[in-house]
């Protein structure tokens, strides 16, 4: 029997079908034929996200156009499987994009694209299209004006002129803004009180006429710029200039300052013009001896003066008025007596334009310097003309006749009335001459 157990073990097949019975058992075991039920829990396998300010990349003719209209970034939609839509959400490795490599100079809508994306996902991009220009890339060579505060330089000094490293830079747009070029700038920080040379690096500007900032590139974006700083001054008198006239029973003797020389400061060239200050005392007023605090006046262009006050002590004699019946006749003596000394007097008309004459009908000019086109004169003669004169009696023109486009400093030109002279604030005026476009 023994031996019977033993081959019966020994056979496969007897092995197999121990094995088929244990796992049927185990499978009636754990089915239950009752449970109904059909529900299947799956997670969804369908996501979306948004990924923000995605830059955008633009594909065109870099060499010979500028394109604008394209906006830095965009937001994108992504729908798909979530393990797809996450990776994509962090680590941003696809490309949104226009294509322009086939377009032509003007105005046009175009769609937004997107590519390396996983073709598992959609996108939708925000805004799905927009609209761009594109223009005509031009450079031009352009030379560089030194541009700073000059009310931040020190009293009693003033600045030469300024050398610029390069002085001429490179600057590349569409067509059109390169055409506004007016200026081109090296902006120069500068500290209140600067009274040392000034060695800064400058950022530079392309400006139109108007002085708005032009949107082109400027190759290089920055210059060196060397300005020196000398403290110029320079003794003169001061003149007491008179105005109106006293009372009439009042008789001026004497008017004196406690100080008749000042110390003025500023460019060398306009010093060489200047050759005194003044004081103006208003004789309408006084009545008594008395003593006067006076600013010192100084020409246009003259940076500081001291001292800038002074003090004016004037003696006077006031007589009694007459009151007998013999007045009348007094008067008409006093009066024929002081006809034959005609009195003078000066003074400062301001604000009188300043035009151009003379200029070739291809060019145009523009008065840089002053500022307001306009410049002051110290007029002086009789009483009763001085009195009556107005800006509208005097013509200030600058005589361009021959000159050529660029900077130039121009004498100022006065016509006005017979019988009087006058002084200029400031004797030149700066200009800029340009061709008048095509």
């Amino acid at each position: 029997m023994n031996k019977l157990f033993d081959r019966i073990g020994e056979s496969n097949w007897f092995m197999k079908v121990i094995a088929f019975a244990l796992a049927l058992l185990l499978f009636l075991y754990v089915y239950d034929g009752s449970d109904k039920s059909n529900d299947v829990n799956v997670p969804s396998s369908e996501d979306s996200g948004l990924v923000e300010d995605m830059p955008v990349k633009v594909y065109y003719d870099t060499d010979n156009l500028i394109v604008s209209g394209v906006p830095e970034t965009v937001d994108v939609k992504l729908t798909g499987p979530t393990v797809h839509v996450q990776s994509a959400r962090l680590q941003k490795n696809f490309e949104v994009y226009v294509d322009l490599t086939d377009a032509e100079i003007g105005t046009k809508e175009v769609a937004l694209q997107v590519k390396d994306l996983s073709d598992k996902l959609e996108a939708v991009i925000d805004p799905a299209t927009i609209e761009v220009t594109l223009k005509e890339k031009v450079s031009k060579e352009v030379s560089v004006e030194a541009e700073y505060n000059s009310s931040l330089i020190a009293k009693g000094y003033s600045t030469g002129t300024a050398t610029i490293s390069p002085s001429t830079v490179t600057v590349t747009g569409a067509k059109d803004e390169i055409d506004k070029i007016a200026y081109v700038k090296a902006n120069v920080e500068l500290e209140e009180g600067t009274s040392k040379d000034i060695s800064k690096k400058a950022e530079i500007s392309a400006l139109d006429s108007s002085l708005n900032k032009l949107d082109v590139e400027v190759e290089p974006e920055t210059v060196e710029v060397n300005i020196p700083v000398t403290r110029t001054s320079k003794t003169v008198p001061i003149n007491i200039v008179e105005k109106g006239d006293p009372p009439a029973n009042v008789t001026i003797d004497s008017i004196t300052l406690n100080k008749t020389e000042a110390t003025i400061s500023g460019p060398e060239d306009i010093l060489k013009e200047v050759d005194s200050t003044r004081v103006e005392v208003d004789l309408s007023d006084i009545d008594k001896d008395q003593n006067i605090e006076l600013p010192v006046i100084i020409s246009n262009g003259v940076t500081a003066v001291e001292p800038e006050l002074v003090t004016a002590t004037v003696k006077v004699t006031v007589g009694k008025e007459d009151t007998s019946s013999n007045e009348s006749a007094n008067e008409e003596e006093d009066s024929d007596e002081t006809a034959t000394i005609e009195k003078t007097s000066t003074r400062t008309i301001s604000g009188i334009p300043i035009s151009i004459q003379g200029l070739g009908n291809e060019f145009e000019a523009e008065i840089t310097d002053p500022v307001d086109k306009s410049a002051s004169l110290d007029v002086t003669g009789a009483n009763d003309i001085v009195k009556g004169l107005a800006a509208s009696d005097f013509s200030l023109f600058l005589d361009l006749t021959g000159m050529s486009a660029g900077e130039h400093e121009v004498q100022i030109m006065v016509e006005g009335p017979d019988d009087i002279s006058w002084e200029l604030a400031k004797e030149t005026a700066s200009v800029s001459i340009t061709e008048k476009d095509a």
